[in-house]
């Protein structure tokens, strides 16, 4: 069962990657540039998603069974002084997958949404079912491109499996832009850990439960045509969060500062993950706390606080 993973060389796709591989799936990496975590080049495709003939090309080439779709524009405020760029990388890269897989009659595509659909401020763990209200471009866009596939699935008889995720870490913090990275980078310059909004809370899950999920999704008839959130169903607040880096680097300082939107939040309802998929992801107190502690013994931590 081939399957080809546009977006294979980023953050959450080089993991997909990998999960693939130790399930001893198939696997073609489609994207701009390759890295040693998408396998050998012989299995890697240099082609931009924008560009709708050369994904057509690329499906009348390989023989593929189904996609991973992993494209897109992660950064909200980024997504929000560049709505054009957003809805290319979120939106009309779904639309250029979905066409081309209509062209070559390829009967399956798992894509990447994001938990930013349902809005903010949700005091209870958030189901599949629950309305989604964005109120980020990014979440808007995400939501467009869900009901794009919808559409497929309804027009073209296509098999679309969403997944919404939520917090995603475990990622190098040199290279990422979410808290707790932020927190990693503090703590190794030695500067105090700045908490803005401590009551904030995500739902933070862990890369590599990530991979899982999107390895299961692909190869599981039973999650065909199925929305299903990937997080952890736990709440961890900002301040939670904090607690834990500053564990494993006791000698820091831990400053909270009020937020407007503090006390606002999301966590999901997983109970279809763990059903259809078999999902069992980590606790964040354990997956966080270990992610962190890789890093507590860096040479320039000495240097710096000593």
């Amino acid at each position: 069962m081939p399957v080809l993973v546009i977006g294979g060389s980023g953050f959450i796709g080089s993991v997909v990657v990998r999960a693939l591989s130790e399930s001893n799936v198939e696997t073609i990496c489609y994207d701009l540039i390759h890295t040693n975590n998408n396998g050998a080049k012989n299995n890697w495709i240099r082609a931009d998603i924008l560009e709708l003939q050369s994904i057509e090309r690329i499906f009348f080439e390989y023989s593929v069974d189904a996609i991973i779709h992993l494209i897109g524009l992660p950064a909200i405020d980024y997504c929000k002084r560049n709505p054009h760029f957003s809805f290319l990388l979120n939106v009309l890269s779904v639309q250029n997958a979905l066409e081309a897989m209509r062209m070559a009659d390829i009967p399956k595509i798992v894509f990447a949404s994001s938990a930013t659909v349902y809005g903010y401020h949700h005091s209870r763990p958030l189901g599949e079912l629950d309305e989604t209200r964005p109120s980020t471009l990014y979440g808007s866009h995400k939501l467009i491109a869900e009901k794009t596939i919808r559409a497929y699935q309804e027009n073209y008889g296509i098999k679309g499996v969403i997944l919404r995720l939520f917090n995603v870490y475990g990622g190098d913090p040199k290279l990422g832009k979410e808290v707790i990275s932020i927190f990693i980078n503090r703590a190794l310059r030695g500067e105090p850990l700045l908490v803005k909004g401590p009551g904030q809370f995500r739902d933070y899950v862990h890369i590599s439960d990530v991979g899982q999920a999107f390895a299961k999704a692909v190869t599981s008839d039973k999650a065909n045509d199925l929305t299903i959130n990937v997080g952890t169903g736990t709440k961890t607040t900002l301040r939670q969060v904090a607690a834990i880096v500053h564990s494993c680097f006791p000698r820091l300082k831990i400053v909270e500062e009020m937020s407007p939107d503090d006390a606002t939040g999301w966590y999901g309802d997983i109970q279809v993950a763990r059903d259809v998929l078999g999902f069992c992801p980590r606790s964040p107190e354990q997956g966080i706390r270990a992610h962190v502690e890789k890093y507590c013994n860096e040479p320039q931590i000495e240097s710096i606080i000593q």
